[in-house]
Protein backbone atom coordinates (compact mmCIF):
# COMPACT_ATOMS: atom_id res chain seq x y z
CA UNK A 1 0.00 0.00 0.00
CA UNK A 2 1.25 3.43 -0.98
CA UNK A 3 1.65 5.91 2.10
CA UNK A 4 0.12 8.95 1.94
CA UNK A 5 3.60 10.83 2.34
CA UNK A 6 4.80 9.19 -0.70
CA UNK A 7 1.73 10.37 -2.43
CA UNK A 8 2.42 13.99 -1.40
CA UNK A 9 6.12 13.98 -1.82
CA UNK A 10 5.21 12.86 -5.33
CA UNK A 11 2.14 15.55 -5.81
CA UNK A 12 4.69 17.80 -5.43
CA UNK A 13 6.86 16.67 -7.23
CA UNK A 14 4.73 16.78 -10.20
CA UNK A 15 4.27 20.34 -9.49
CA UNK A 16 7.15 21.34 -9.14
CA UNK A 17 8.06 19.78 -12.66
CA UNK A 18 5.05 20.54 -14.22
CA UNK A 19 5.54 24.33 -12.51
CA UNK A 20 9.08 24.38 -14.18
CA UNK A 21 8.05 22.99 -17.55
CA UNK A 22 5.48 25.70 -17.51
CA UNK A 23 7.84 28.68 -17.03
CA UNK A 24 9.97 27.06 -19.87
CA UNK A 25 7.65 26.93 -22.54
CA UNK A 26 6.14 30.06 -21.29
CA UNK A 27 9.78 32.17 -21.55
CA UNK A 28 10.29 30.48 -25.41
CA UNK A 29 6.86 30.88 -26.38
CA UNK A 30 7.69 34.89 -25.13
CA UNK A 31 11.38 34.87 -27.35
CA UNK A 32 9.26 33.52 -30.41
CA UNK A 33 6.59 35.87 -29.61
CA UNK A 34 6.82 38.76 -27.87
CA UNK A 35 3.57 40.24 -29.64
CA UNK A 36 1.33 37.82 -27.61
CA UNK A 37 3.48 37.70 -24.12
CA UNK A 38 3.71 41.84 -23.01
CA UNK A 39 5.86 42.59 -20.64
CA UNK A 40 4.27 44.27 -17.25
CA UNK A 41 6.28 47.12 -16.41
CA UNK A 42 4.45 48.74 -13.70
CA UNK A 43 6.18 51.89 -12.99
CA UNK A 44 6.40 52.67 -16.94
CA UNK A 45 3.30 54.90 -18.06
CA UNK A 46 3.07 54.16 -21.88
CA UNK A 47 1.92 57.63 -23.95
CA UNK A 48 -1.42 58.06 -25.50
CA UNK A 49 -1.62 58.53 -29.52
CA UNK A 50 -1.81 61.82 -30.65
CA UNK A 51 -3.14 63.29 -33.91
CA UNK A 52 -2.69 60.67 -36.72
CA UNK A 53 0.68 60.31 -38.48
CA UNK A 54 1.86 58.56 -41.70
CA UNK A 55 4.55 55.57 -40.44
CA UNK A 56 6.92 53.74 -42.34
CA UNK A 57 8.87 51.07 -40.72
CA UNK A 58 12.65 49.74 -42.45
CA UNK A 59 12.91 46.36 -40.87
CA UNK A 60 16.03 43.92 -40.82
CA UNK A 61 14.45 40.68 -42.10
CA UNK A 62 17.25 38.60 -40.39
CA UNK A 63 16.80 39.52 -36.79
CA UNK A 64 14.70 36.98 -35.35
CA UNK A 65 12.09 39.01 -33.43
CA UNK A 66 12.01 41.73 -36.93
CA UNK A 67 8.61 40.03 -38.13
CA UNK A 68 6.94 39.64 -34.08
CA UNK A 69 8.25 43.59 -34.33
CA UNK A 70 6.18 44.60 -37.41
CA UNK A 71 2.84 42.24 -36.21
CA UNK A 72 2.70 44.52 -32.88
CA UNK A 73 3.35 48.35 -34.97
CA UNK A 74 1.15 47.03 -36.84
CA UNK A 75 -1.40 46.14 -33.96
CA UNK A 76 -0.19 49.58 -32.30
CA UNK A 77 -1.28 51.21 -35.35
CA UNK A 78 -4.76 49.86 -35.54
CA UNK A 79 -5.74 50.81 -31.56
CA UNK A 80 -4.22 54.15 -32.06
CA UNK A 81 -6.93 54.12 -35.32
CA UNK A 82 -3.69 55.63 -37.09
CA UNK A 83 -2.84 54.80 -41.25
CA UNK A 84 -1.77 51.34 -41.97
CA UNK A 85 2.21 51.69 -42.16
CA UNK A 86 4.20 51.22 -45.52
CA UNK A 87 6.54 48.73 -44.72
CA UNK A 88 10.24 48.46 -46.48
CA UNK A 89 12.67 45.14 -45.86
CA UNK A 90 16.66 46.32 -45.67
CA UNK A 91 18.91 44.45 -48.04
CA UNK A 92 22.55 44.45 -47.94
CA UNK A 93 22.61 47.11 -51.30
CA UNK A 94 20.06 49.25 -49.20
CA UNK A 95 20.84 48.60 -45.51
CA UNK A 96 18.17 51.66 -44.53
CA UNK A 97 19.04 55.07 -45.95
CA UNK A 98 17.98 54.92 -49.56
CA UNK A 99 14.87 53.57 -48.17
CA UNK A 100 14.38 56.26 -46.07
CA UNK A 101 14.62 58.77 -47.88
CA UNK A 102 12.07 57.13 -50.21
CA UNK A 103 9.62 56.72 -47.24
CA UNK A 104 9.85 60.65 -46.85
CA UNK A 105 9.02 60.90 -50.67
CA UNK A 106 6.26 58.39 -49.74
CA UNK A 107 5.16 61.15 -47.23
CA UNK A 108 6.24 59.12 -43.91
CA UNK A 109 6.26 61.67 -41.17
CA UNK A 110 7.82 58.69 -38.41
CA UNK A 111 10.22 56.01 -40.02
CA UNK A 112 10.97 53.29 -37.70
CA UNK A 113 13.89 51.41 -37.69
CA UNK A 114 13.84 47.73 -36.73
CA UNK A 115 17.15 46.16 -36.22
CA UNK A 116 20.27 46.58 -34.81
CA UNK A 117 22.65 49.56 -34.23
CA UNK A 118 23.54 49.55 -38.09
CA UNK A 119 20.28 49.77 -39.25
CA UNK A 120 19.50 52.52 -36.99
CA UNK A 121 22.49 54.52 -38.49
CA UNK A 122 21.48 53.51 -41.94
CA UNK A 123 17.96 54.60 -41.46
CA UNK A 124 19.28 57.91 -39.46
CA UNK A 125 21.21 59.10 -42.92
CA UNK A 126 18.76 58.80 -45.23
CA UNK A 127 16.54 60.72 -42.56
CA UNK A 128 18.81 63.72 -41.41
CA UNK A 129 18.08 67.00 -42.47
CA UNK A 130 14.62 66.40 -42.73
CA UNK A 131 11.69 66.98 -40.46
CA UNK A 132 10.72 63.17 -40.20
CA UNK A 133 10.87 61.66 -37.39
CA UNK A 134 13.23 58.51 -36.73
CA UNK A 135 11.80 55.62 -34.22
CA UNK A 136 13.83 52.94 -32.73
CA UNK A 137 12.89 49.32 -31.98
CA UNK A 138 16.33 47.44 -31.30
CA UNK A 139 16.72 44.42 -32.43
CA UNK A 140 20.79 43.97 -32.25
CA UNK A 141 23.59 43.17 -29.16
CA UNK A 142 24.98 46.77 -28.60
CA UNK A 143 21.57 48.60 -29.12
CA UNK A 144 23.52 51.64 -28.53
CA UNK A 145 21.60 54.48 -29.70
CA UNK A 146 18.84 52.82 -27.90
CA UNK A 147 21.02 52.55 -24.75
CA UNK A 148 21.74 56.06 -24.78
CA UNK A 149 18.31 57.53 -25.67
CA UNK A 150 16.77 55.49 -22.42
CA UNK A 151 14.56 53.22 -24.07
CA UNK A 152 14.35 49.65 -22.23
CA UNK A 153 15.64 47.46 -25.13
CA UNK A 154 14.22 43.97 -23.05
CA UNK A 155 10.33 46.10 -23.52
CA UNK A 156 9.61 45.57 -27.58
CA UNK A 157 5.95 47.05 -26.91
CA UNK A 158 7.32 50.21 -25.17
CA UNK A 159 10.12 50.52 -27.48
CA UNK A 160 7.02 50.43 -30.34
CA UNK A 161 5.16 52.84 -27.99
CA UNK A 162 7.59 55.36 -27.91
CA UNK A 163 9.16 55.06 -31.77
CA UNK A 164 5.06 55.71 -32.34
CA UNK A 165 4.23 58.28 -30.04
CA UNK A 166 7.12 60.11 -28.25
CA UNK A 167 8.59 63.24 -28.04
CA UNK A 168 10.63 64.36 -31.10
CA UNK A 169 14.28 65.52 -29.89
CA UNK A 170 16.62 66.68 -31.83
CA UNK A 171 19.92 64.89 -32.00
CA UNK A 172 23.80 64.81 -33.22
CA UNK A 173 25.25 62.93 -35.15
CA UNK A 174 29.52 62.84 -36.40
CA UNK A 175 30.44 62.73 -40.11
CA UNK A 176 33.76 60.81 -40.35
CA UNK A 177 36.14 61.31 -43.31
CA UNK A 178 38.85 58.45 -43.38
CA UNK A 179 42.08 57.67 -45.33
CA UNK A 180 43.33 54.62 -45.82
CA UNK A 181 46.76 53.35 -47.60
CA UNK A 182 46.74 56.84 -48.92
CA UNK A 183 43.49 57.45 -50.36
CA UNK A 184 40.49 59.20 -49.94
CA UNK A 185 37.79 56.66 -48.53
CA UNK A 186 33.72 57.44 -48.54
CA UNK A 187 33.09 59.04 -45.68
CA UNK A 188 30.29 57.90 -42.89
CA UNK A 189 28.35 59.44 -40.64
CA UNK A 190 27.42 58.08 -37.23
CA UNK A 191 25.16 58.45 -33.72
CA UNK A 192 26.69 56.89 -30.98
CA UNK A 193 30.38 55.96 -31.50
CA UNK A 194 33.46 55.54 -33.35
CA UNK A 195 36.90 54.34 -33.12
CA UNK A 196 40.28 52.83 -34.14
CA UNK A 197 42.21 49.95 -32.36
CA UNK A 198 41.24 47.36 -29.58
CA UNK A 199 37.15 47.92 -30.25
CA UNK A 200 37.70 47.69 -33.92
CA UNK A 201 40.03 44.28 -33.54
CA UNK A 202 36.99 42.54 -31.03
CA UNK A 203 34.50 43.72 -33.55
CA UNK A 204 36.16 42.67 -36.27
CA UNK A 205 37.06 38.66 -34.71
CA UNK A 206 33.67 38.46 -32.67
CA UNK A 207 31.63 35.61 -34.18
CA UNK A 208 27.97 36.35 -35.27
CA UNK A 209 27.07 32.55 -34.00
CA UNK A 210 27.96 33.68 -30.63
CA UNK A 211 26.54 37.25 -30.83
CA UNK A 212 23.19 35.43 -31.83
CA UNK A 213 23.43 33.04 -28.71
CA UNK A 214 24.59 35.11 -25.94
CA UNK A 215 24.53 38.93 -27.00
CA UNK A 216 27.25 41.24 -26.10
CA UNK A 217 29.03 38.32 -23.55
CA UNK A 218 30.43 37.43 -27.32
CA UNK A 219 32.68 40.52 -27.14
CA UNK A 220 33.97 39.27 -24.22
CA UNK A 221 35.40 36.34 -25.67
CA UNK A 222 37.17 38.48 -28.42
CA UNK A 223 39.27 41.06 -26.44
CA UNK A 224 41.23 38.77 -24.60
CA UNK A 225 43.48 38.15 -28.09
CA UNK A 226 43.86 42.10 -28.45
CA UNK A 227 44.37 43.05 -24.58
CA UNK A 228 48.11 43.07 -24.81
CA UNK A 229 48.88 43.75 -28.13
CA UNK A 230 51.29 46.57 -29.00
CA UNK A 231 50.56 50.00 -28.03
CA UNK A 232 49.97 52.33 -31.35
CA UNK A 233 51.42 55.75 -31.74
CA UNK A 234 48.95 58.37 -32.82
CA UNK A 235 48.96 62.26 -32.90
CA UNK A 236 45.91 63.55 -31.94
CA UNK A 237 44.50 67.20 -32.86
CA UNK A 238 41.48 68.19 -31.46
CA UNK A 239 39.57 71.47 -32.96
CA UNK A 240 42.42 72.38 -34.92
CA UNK A 241 44.73 72.67 -32.34
CA UNK A 242 48.30 71.61 -31.94
CA UNK A 243 48.58 67.81 -32.19
CA UNK A 244 49.70 65.81 -29.68
CA UNK A 245 51.19 62.30 -29.60
CA UNK A 246 50.39 59.19 -27.43
CA UNK A 247 50.75 55.66 -27.83
CA UNK A 248 47.16 54.27 -27.49
CA UNK A 249 45.22 50.73 -27.32
CA UNK A 250 42.42 52.87 -28.92
CA UNK A 251 41.00 55.98 -29.46
CA UNK A 252 36.89 56.81 -29.22
CA UNK A 253 35.11 59.67 -30.56
CA UNK A 254 31.74 59.73 -29.07
CA UNK A 255 28.52 61.49 -29.97
CA UNK A 256 27.25 59.61 -26.40
CA UNK A 257 29.26 57.51 -24.39
CA UNK A 258 26.63 54.52 -23.12
CA UNK A 259 27.59 50.76 -23.55
CA UNK A 260 26.10 47.58 -22.21
CA UNK A 261 26.33 46.68 -18.56
CA UNK A 262 25.18 50.43 -17.70
CA UNK A 263 28.69 51.66 -18.39
CA UNK A 264 29.40 55.17 -19.76
CA UNK A 265 32.64 55.61 -21.57
CA UNK A 266 31.84 59.44 -22.05
CA UNK A 267 32.43 61.92 -19.39
CA UNK A 268 30.47 64.29 -20.62
CA UNK A 269 29.05 64.22 -23.94
CA UNK A 270 25.54 64.07 -24.61
CA UNK A 271 23.37 62.97 -27.80
CA UNK A 272 22.09 66.63 -28.11
CA UNK A 273 25.06 68.72 -27.11
CA UNK A 274 26.52 69.92 -30.24
CA UNK A 275 29.63 68.59 -28.90
CA UNK A 276 31.70 65.72 -29.69
CA UNK A 277 34.11 63.19 -26.99
CA UNK A 278 37.88 61.86 -27.77
CA UNK A 279 38.29 58.82 -25.59
CA UNK A 280 41.54 57.68 -25.49
CA UNK A 281 42.62 54.50 -23.51
CA UNK A 282 46.40 53.84 -23.22
CA UNK A 283 46.43 50.87 -20.96
CA UNK A 284 50.29 48.63 -21.62
CA UNK A 285 50.00 46.03 -18.68
CA UNK A 286 47.37 44.16 -15.83
CA UNK A 287 47.64 46.64 -13.65
CA UNK A 288 46.94 49.51 -15.95
CA UNK A 289 43.50 48.06 -17.24
CA UNK A 290 42.64 47.07 -13.59
CA UNK A 291 43.44 50.92 -12.97
CA UNK A 292 41.37 51.52 -16.25
CA UNK A 293 38.48 49.56 -14.90
CA UNK A 294 38.63 51.58 -11.66
CA UNK A 295 38.76 55.04 -12.90
CA UNK A 296 35.10 54.05 -14.74
CA UNK A 297 33.97 52.20 -11.68
CA UNK A 298 34.88 55.62 -9.33
CA UNK A 299 34.29 57.89 -12.01
CA UNK A 300 37.73 59.62 -10.60
CA UNK A 301 40.42 60.82 -12.88
CA UNK A 302 43.98 59.49 -12.13
CA UNK A 303 45.81 62.89 -13.32
CA UNK A 304 48.98 61.34 -12.21
CA UNK A 305 49.11 58.46 -14.30
CA UNK A 306 46.23 58.74 -16.70
CA UNK A 307 45.39 55.65 -18.51
CA UNK A 308 41.89 56.92 -19.99
CA UNK A 309 41.87 61.02 -20.94
CA UNK A 310 39.07 62.67 -22.67
CA UNK A 311 39.06 65.54 -24.70
CA UNK A 312 35.81 67.34 -25.76
CA UNK A 313 35.15 69.89 -28.87
CA UNK A 314 33.35 70.11 -32.02
CA UNK A 315 36.01 68.38 -34.42
CA UNK A 316 39.07 65.92 -33.86
CA UNK A 317 41.59 64.62 -36.48
CA UNK A 318 43.54 61.51 -35.64
CA UNK A 319 46.69 59.98 -37.44
CA UNK A 320 48.72 56.82 -36.94
CA UNK A 321 52.35 57.68 -38.69
CA UNK A 322 53.56 54.24 -38.76
CA UNK A 323 50.78 51.86 -39.02
CA UNK A 324 47.25 51.98 -40.12
CA UNK A 325 44.46 50.57 -37.45
CA UNK A 326 41.09 49.40 -38.15
CA UNK A 327 37.80 51.57 -37.57
CA UNK A 328 34.34 50.48 -36.91
CA UNK A 329 31.37 52.86 -36.06
CA UNK A 330 28.53 52.05 -33.81
CA UNK A 331 29.85 48.34 -33.95
CA UNK A 332 30.20 48.48 -37.86
CA UNK A 333 34.26 47.29 -38.31
CA UNK A 334 35.29 49.41 -41.73
CA UNK A 335 38.79 49.02 -42.67
CA UNK A 336 42.18 50.05 -42.24
CA UNK A 337 42.80 53.70 -41.97
CA UNK A 338 45.84 55.97 -42.06
CA UNK A 339 43.68 58.89 -40.91
CA UNK A 340 40.16 60.43 -39.59
CA UNK A 341 39.05 63.11 -38.73
CA UNK A 342 35.49 63.73 -37.16
CA UNK A 343 32.83 66.38 -37.06
CA UNK A 344 30.18 67.19 -35.15
CA UNK A 345 26.74 67.95 -36.93
CA UNK A 346 24.34 69.34 -34.71
CA UNK A 347 20.88 68.65 -34.50
CA UNK A 348 20.93 66.55 -37.63
CA UNK A 349 18.02 63.34 -36.82
CA UNK A 350 14.46 64.19 -34.76
CA UNK A 351 14.16 61.22 -33.02
CA UNK A 352 11.34 59.99 -30.88
CA UNK A 353 11.77 59.89 -27.04
CA UNK A 354 10.08 58.90 -24.23
CA UNK A 355 8.30 62.33 -22.43
CA UNK A 356 10.08 63.28 -19.05
CA UNK A 357 6.67 64.79 -18.30
CA UNK A 358 5.73 60.83 -18.34
CA UNK A 359 8.52 59.69 -16.03
CA UNK A 360 8.56 58.67 -12.79
CA UNK A 361 11.14 59.45 -10.76
CA UNK A 362 9.48 60.48 -7.21
CA UNK A 363 6.75 59.38 -4.73
CA UNK A 364 4.58 62.15 -5.85
CA UNK A 365 5.34 61.42 -9.56
CA UNK A 366 3.77 58.08 -8.50
CA UNK A 367 0.73 59.31 -6.74
CA UNK A 368 -0.05 61.69 -9.93
CA UNK A 369 0.14 58.90 -12.34
CA UNK A 370 -1.39 55.99 -10.08
CA UNK A 371 -4.53 56.43 -12.27
CA UNK A 372 -2.72 56.12 -15.43
CA UNK A 373 -1.06 52.77 -13.69
CA UNK A 374 -4.26 51.23 -12.44
CA UNK A 375 -5.50 51.47 -15.98
CA UNK A 376 -2.73 50.28 -17.59
CA UNK A 377 -2.31 47.09 -15.40
CA UNK A 378 -6.27 45.84 -16.18
CA UNK A 379 -5.50 46.58 -19.57
CA UNK A 380 -2.35 44.11 -19.31
CA UNK A 381 -4.22 41.55 -17.35
CA UNK A 382 -7.36 41.59 -19.91
CA UNK A 383 -4.76 40.94 -22.71
CA UNK A 384 -3.17 38.52 -21.13
CA UNK A 385 -6.42 36.30 -19.74
CA UNK A 386 -7.27 36.73 -23.54
CA UNK A 387 -4.44 34.75 -24.55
Amino acid sequence: MVSRSTILVASVTGAGVAATASALLMRRARLARPDLFPVYRPLHRMIEPGEPRQVAVIYNPTKTRAEAAVRMITAQLGFANWPRAFFYESTLEDPGTGLAQQAVKDGADIVIAVGGDGTVRAVANGLAGTDARLGVVPLGTGNLLARNLELDISDLNGCINVALHGTSQAIDMIHLELTGHGKELDPIDYLVMGGAGFDAQIMNDTREDLKAKIGWLAYVGASFKHVFTRRRPAQISVDGGTPFARKIRTVLIANCGKIQGGLNLASVAEASDGRLEVIVLTPRNVVSWLRLAGQYMTRRPDTRFPVVEHFVGTSVTVDFPRQPLPVEVDGDVLGEVDSMTATVVPGAVNVNVYPEELEIRTFSDLVEAREDLVEQQVRWWQRLLRL
